[in-house]
């Protein structure tokens, strides 16, 4: 997982859901303004918050065996290490970890050479991965399944974003401006990151957040349904 460009660029026009304007409107207030509103009941859209990422695999699986409205997978923020050249010292891959249950990341298991050259999500093995925002972005899914790992943070009401929670080497170091200036985008990176994962599935979005506190704001946005 590797990002080039050398600009911040705002992504929050990236909308292709199958849904009625209320969810969309809750998704961008969710990344936009940082706050968690009751989640309004939408026959359209298949939207849940689940206790386990366990639970989460096991429902997204499902989906993806009835492809005929399009593929599902899992998807997480990059706030697991990962390295595009040699594996972890510990283990065979390189994994999303919470708990007991433990999934490799994106571009680690062996390929079937009939579907190596499709991207991603398109090749067969990607039910048993985890993607992220650079093997997903301009890809849309029937479900996607989202883990909102520990740099998304719910404290006092709002939303934050914490970069020295975040795996990505682009969120955490400062960056060199044109006029020599050193900043941090940390923060604008991460909610780029969350919108692009949360907007990928097209009829239908699952989620589970490491975070408790933010984990307890979703489920509790759930049981609000108007």
């Amino acid at each position: 997982m590797k990002l080039d460009a050398q600009c911040v660029i705002s992504l929050r026009d990236q909308m292709r859901i199958n849904a009625q304007q209320s969810t969309i409107d809750w998704i961008r207030s969710l990344v936009d303004e940082q706050v968690i509103y009751p989640f309004r009941k939408d026959d359209k859209y298949d939207f849940r918050v689940f206790d386990s990422p366990q639970e989460m695999y096991d429902a997204i699986k499902e989906k993806d065996q009835h492809q005929e409205n399009g593929i599902s997978r899992m998807l997480a923020t990059y706030d697991w290490k990962f390295k595009q050249k040699g594996k972890p010292e510990d283990n065979q891959y390189w994994n999303v970890t919470i708990g007991d249950f433990s999934m490799p990341w994106n571009l680690q298991l062996p390929k079937d050479k009939a579907t190596k050259n499709l991207s991603w999500a398109e090749q067969k093995q990607t039910i048993d991965e985890i993607g992220s925002t650079y093997t997903i972005q301009g890809f849309d899914l029937n479900y996607a399944a989202v883990i909102i790992g520990p740099s998304v943070k719910y404290r006092d009401g709002k939303i934050i974003f914490d970069p020295s929670a975040s795996c990505n080497e682009k969120a955490i170091r400062n960056r060199t401006l044109a006029d020599g200036t050193r900043m941090k985008f940390g923060e604008t990176l991460l909610k780029n990151e969350l919108n692009v994962l949360l907007t990928r599935g097209v009829n239908g979005l699952y989620l589970f957040a490491v975070d408790e506190e933010l984990q307890k704001a979703l489920k509790e946005a759930i049981e609000k349904i108007e």
